[in-house]
């Protein structure tokens, strides 16, 4: 999943809601590597990553590598598997389902293969499909973790919370290093507003894949709407070490810092966010309320005129 940089949705603490995107099925790791709105446009968040449209049409050199290596070896599942695997990553769907065919039409005993087939069915929407691979894959072997979280992301889809709740839970208790699994049950759970056991599995998961910035983000707001906004700091500071979204994470921190009343803790880390994205506006705004609320009308006055001439869709 590629996780947008652009987190926020207002300029204090209660605007601020958890990323309910569930991300798909993946391998077990090991400690390996909602938007802003500013008005109408959200902010250029640092170290954002922005797709460009130069080149756009231009083949796929990693896809084209494997195609090669493909034709060369035609029988070779594995070769068909990489190519797989590469263009379900790049969201090339139809491609990914064709060679995934592929697989099992060579290895049918393949549940790597079954299991990646039945997840690009799931993404195509074909949820039915997709249970009845899964099911196959269990029916040859129910301890198949994957296959577990798979049906997870179908009931999910298909909004069947107790369905998703059941299967990821099994998953992760099969093998716990599911990341996504994890991610997926915290975020069943902060629907249902069960913030203690959310904050649980996110924080199983971000010992297993420190990097997960979206499950950063997600266990910082957990912690807010519990009142504990100490560890909501701690939780954005070590963010700050796994990711580039810097600024992103500094202002997270200065609007903490404003609701416990800390207003030079906030003015400070609010400027150092500015500091790292020039751009980014909303901080304007929120130094502004600081501003103001601590007399200093002339220096509010400037953040609330550059607010108002730069947070609109024309800059």
């Amino acid at each position: 999943m590629v996780f947008e940089s652009r987190y926020f949705t207002g300029i204090s603490l209660a605007g601020l809601f958890l990323v309910y995107s569930i991300i798909g099925c993946g391998k077990s790791e090991t400690n390996v590597s909602p938007p802003v709105t500013q008005q109408e446009k959200a902010p250029s968040v640092h170290g954002g990553n922005v797709p460009s449209m130069h080149g756009a049409s231009k083949p796929d050199r990693e896809i084209e590598t494997l195609k090669a290596t493909v034709e060369a070896n035609p029988n070779d599942p594995v070769a068909h598997y990489n190519l797989a695997v590469l263009c379900e990553k790049k969201g090339k769907l139809d491609d990914a389902l064709d060679s995934y065919k592929k697989v099992i039409e060579l290895n049918p005993s393949s549940q790597e293969a079954l299991v990646g087939h039945g997840n690009v069915l799931n993404k195509k929407g074909r949820s039915d499909d997709a249970i009845s691979v899964f099911e196959k894959v269990l029916n040859m072997n129910s301890y198949n973790a994957e296959a577990h979280e798979g049906l997870g992301l179908v009931y999910v889809h298909k909004g069947n919370k107790e369905e998703a709740l059941k299967y990821f839970n099994r998953a992760v208790a099969l093998n716990p290093g599911l990341v996504e699994s994890r991610y997926n049950l915290g975020i069943l759970y902060a629907k249902n507003e069960q913030f203690e056991e959310a904050i649980a599995e996110w924080s199983k998961a971000l010992d297993i894949n420190p990097k997960k910035t979206e499950i950063h983000y997600n266990l910082g707001i957990a912690y807010t709407r519990m009142g504990r906004l100490d560890d909501a700091i701690i939780v954005w500071q070590k963010a700050m070490e796994n990711t580039e979204e810097v600024s992103s994470f500094l202002y997270l921190i200065g609007l903490v810092h404003k609701e416990k009343g800390d207003l030079k803790n906030a003015e400070t880390f609010l400027n150092k966010a500015l500091e790292v994205d020039p751009e980014f506006y909303d901080i304007h705004k929120v130094l502004e309320e600081i501003y103001r609320a601590q007399g200093l009308h002339s220096e509010a006055d400037r953040h609330a005129e550059i607010y108002k001439n730069q947070a609109s869709p024309h800059h």
